[in-house]
């Protein structure tokens, strides 16, 4: 972004005076073009901030399949969905979604934490289950039009995709199963999905309350199966006895508690969104290397969820 547009961005969202006194390169990686801001209010105020570039998406090109990518999705979930849930996001200090123009950034705040990945403290982790129970206790949004669905159509071009990038045969037995486990997860309450819940998205701060947990990089969110969300925080390398820890903590944070699943039917509909999560990186791009933080062999992931359904 040019500087005068960016000096009337932040006009824009700060108020009549405000102005830009340093930006530099983001240090949060992330596929679309990030930038750390140091803005000066007319009260005399130093406000850090992050601009999020969602208008050029040659890496998340790269990163993402196409089809997926939409510019105005993740603005509409900071304006018309967290904010108004009272979610414990970064804040969204203001938006541009112009399809005239091409423009789409966002203007948020900056959170000082660490990624997920980084700790080894267990309770956040466990913070970070709760965090995400307690957003798909609520009902999920169904004005918004820039969401992904996470139906039987996306999951059956995931599986497509996932066949056609690996050996030949090493996905039969999947494949053949494929609408049972479709099946079983359509069963499960459709929710909010941030859609790439790893711990390398989730910024965690140290408080006198413990950790809390600030999901960002929202451009997959959707709707589906919540569930889809916590295989991917508990994938890669814990123990079955942590990842049921993690499973207890999400379904504790429901709430209300009325009417959410029972926790068995949780831990086995769990396993079908593990075998889904590791489908669809087998899928995801062949144009892409994931980061060390979130590197395994998804194959291995597959078949190993897949021998635990019975497959």
């Amino acid at each position: 972004m040019s500087g005068e547009a960016l000096e009337a961005a932040i006009e824009q969202a700060l108020g009549q005076g405000a102005h830009l006194v340093g930006r530099r390169p983001g240090t949060y990686r992330s596929s679309f073009a990030i930038e750390e801001l140091e803005v000066l209010t007319h009260a005399g105020e130093t406000v850090r901030l992050i601009l999020k570039d969602l208008a050029a998406p040659a890496a998340a090109a790269d990163a993402k399949p196409a089809a997926l990518l939409d510019p105005a999705r993740e603005a509409e979930v900071y304006l018309e969905i967290l904010a108004p849930w009272g979610l414990d996001a970064p804040a969204c200090r203001g938006a541009a979604v112009d399809p005239v123009d091409g423009r789409y950034w966002l203007l948020l705040e900056v959170v000082d934490g660490i990624p997920l990945w980084q700790t080894s403290d267990f309770t956040a982790w466990e913070a970070a289950a709760r965090w995400l129970g307690d957003m798909h206790s609520r009902e999920a949004p169904g004005a918004a039009v820039h969401l992904l669905h996470y139906d039987a159509v996306y999951l059956q071009d995931r599986l497509a995709r996932a066949v056609a990038l690996t050996p030949p045969g090493a996905l039969d037995l999947v494949a053949a199963s494929w609408p049972q486990v479709v099946e079983r997860l359509g069963g499960w309450p459709s929710a909010l999905l941030h859609g790439d819940f790893y711990a390398s998205n989730l910024l965690v701060e140290a408080t006198v309350r413990g950790a809390r947990v600030r999901p960002v990089d929202w451009d997959m969110a959707g709707v589906g199966p919540g569930l889809l969300d916590l295989a991917a925080l508990i994938s890669g390398q814990w123990t079955a006895a942590e990842r049921l820890k993690l499973a207890l903590a999400y379904d504790a944070s429901w709430s209300p508690t009325d009417g959410r699943p029972h926790a068995a039917d949780l831990l086995a509909a769990l396993e079908h969104a593990r075998l889904v999560v590791a489908v669809q990186w087998l899928g995801w791009s062949d144009g892409w290397t994931p980061p060390p933080e979130r590197a395994q062999s998804w194959l291995a992931a597959a078949l190993d969820a897949a021998a635990r359904i019975g497959l």
